[in-house]
């Protein structure tokens, strides 16, 4: 049914059995669906595996070509290894770039595959009731997903056949921020802490009495995420291996396996959990290679695992300092700038832990160690509750739950390019897109005119259209006499706040003839 008309049916209508309202988390790693349970005015999760306690399941799908079909989910992972099949993996990190894969001597679209995913995705709902009807969807979307991205994503759910059933793609902070302002509105400021496969996410938010909810920091880190312990644990696999095969006399440090490479990846899944969701500090824990011949018997202590470990926990850790530190300040200046202040661990109302790495212990004990058990809120899967907030939030649209609803001022990210304008050439020293917070790399530039001692420079900006305007012209004085082509500065940015800049300025030289000076200066720059 088209969610329009839904929406437009009497309250009492809307109260059938049949019709089911979505919340849809589709990661890189794992996708998680939930749905509105009308008579208990909650969300609640769905269980794709079919009662087997998987509540979320892997964004993968394969592709067999000798009988010329498709696996999804878990089990494409699970069968990896056996034959000649296709297996696709991180299908949403691969939206935005029109990409095509060869599946069976034929160019296949990530779109048209993804639609697939989200087709058998969302056919678990008939486990719950055979005659079950979509009537809404809300999926959530990563907060600065590339407008690429968001048409390659409607695109496939146009693919997937519910173009009709989505209601909007929605950031999923606002789901999760959704989720747990339900109810009575909090006048709190919420740290949001979202770990997953491909990086650690995090943001301070402070709410008042109406819907809008002010961003006051978004820091990402893709060096930590569960992803790269994957990759860590493999390797780790892979060395067991190596070793057994070695000293059976076996081994042959040049045998490149795909067969086997894809059993250690099927391996390293089934039991990556043990090493990291499990307590294994007091009881080591013995893993089986069954798939290899002979098969043996390799006993993991704590000791091995701390060493993966230790750095991601204090990486993380840092992470959430910086994310206290890298805030912007409530208070507006007469100027109406806002300003870099840090908020220290006990001013935070809640600590909201979302996403698949907090399934780890170590990461739940590295935020136990920064704030309060009383702040926290750890949810018992936290790989759904970004599902759960989507479905509120479809629950809310259609006018089933008088809720909050949450809209983010976010300026964090720069939404125009900041550089040298002269005549009809921009060069660019921060872009569009990038965060005021953000490590911006300094830029060199050879004047290309005679300097007698000063020049003139202009700072612009430049919108998406590529418009520009000007935020103001600066006078470099004490510069050397150098003919034409022959001096070379160094211009860089540096950000206090969303609103404060430092332009800075280095002379470099032109090799021997012209050597470089001392000359620098540091103009401030108000955006």
């Amino acid at each position: 049914m088209n969610w329009k008309r839904y929406k437009d049916l009497p309250l009492t209508e809307k109260y059938d059995e049949t019709y089911y309202i979505i919340g849809l988390d589709i990661g890189n790693d794992s996708t998680g669906i939930a749905f509105y349970n009308l008579y208990e005015n909650a969300p609640e999760p769905i269980d794709p595996s079919g009662g087997y306690g998987k509540p979320t399941i892997p964004t993968a799908m394969q592709y067999i070509p000798e009988t010329k079909e498709w696996v999804f989910g878990e089990y494409a992972i699970l069968n990896q290894g056996t034959g000649t099949e296709i297996t696709l993996q991180s299908l949403a990190r691969r939206l935005g770039n029109s990409d095509y894969l060869d599946i069976g001597g034929k160019p296949v679209s990530v779109v048209s595959i993804l639609g697939l995913f989200i087709r058998e995705l969302l056919s678990s709902v008939r486990n719950i009731n055979p005659k079950a009807e979509i009537v809404g969807i809300v999926a959530a979307i990563p907060a600065y997903l590339s407008e690429a991205a968001y048409e390659e994503l409607l695109r496939a759910f146009k693919h997937a056949g519910y173009e009709k059933e989505l209601i909007a793609l929605i950031p999923d902070r606002e789901c999760v921020l959704a989720h747990h302002f339900q109810g009575t509105p909090k006048d709190e400021k919420v740290l949001l802490l979202d770990y997953g496969s491909r990086e650690v996410r995090g943001g301070v938010y402070v709410a008042g009495s109406d819907a809008n909810v002010k961003s006051l920091s978004s820091l990402f880190d893709d060096s930590i995420g569960t992803g790269m312990l994957e990759d860590e644990v493999y390797s780790l696999f892979e060395s067991y291996y190596q070793d057994q095969v070695h000293d059976s006399g076996n081994y042959d440090p040049g045998n490149n396996d795909s067969q086997l490479s894809e059993q250690l990846t099927a391996f390293t899944y089934q039991h990556k959990d043990i090493l990291f969701q499990k307590n294994i500090r007091t009881k080591p824990a013995k893993l089986y290679f069954n798939f290899v011949y002979p098969p043996f018997q390799q006993t993991i202590t704590h000791a091995e695992t701390e060493v993966i470990i230790k750095p991601y926990r204090q990486r993380f850790a840092d992470f959430i300092r910086d994310t206290l530190e890298k805030t912007l300040s409530m208070g507006a200046e007469p100027t109406g700038n806002t300003r870099a202040k840090a908020i220290p661990p006990h001013d935070i109302g809640s600590v909201i832990c979302v996403g698949g790495g907090f399934e780890m212990l170590w990461a739940r004990e590295a935020v136990s160690a920064i704030f309060t058990q009383s702040q926290i809120r750890m949810y018992k899967n936290t790989k759904l509750v970004t599902a759960e907030g989507a479905a509120y939030v479809a629950a809310k649209i259609l006018g089933i739950t008088k809720g909050r609803s949450v809209s983010i001022e976010d300026n964090h990210q720069l939404h125009v390019d900041i550089g040298i304008s002269t005549g009809d050439v921009f060069l660019p020293l921060a872009q569009m897109g990038t965060f005021w917070w953000q490590k911006h790399q300094s830029t060199l530039i050879l004047v290309n005119s005679p300097v007698n001692g000063e020049l003139n420079i202009t700072l612009a900006q430049r919108t998406y259209a590529g418009e520009s305007s000007q935020l103001g012209n600066y006078n470099l004085t004490g510069l050397p006499a150098r003919p034409k082509g022959t001096t070379r500065l160094r211009f860089g940015v540096n950000f206090k706040s969303n609103t404060d800049m430092t332009l800075s300025v280095e002379d470099l030289g032109f090799g021997e003839l012209f050597p470089k000076t001392g000359y620098a200066g540091e103009f401030a720059v108000k955006l």
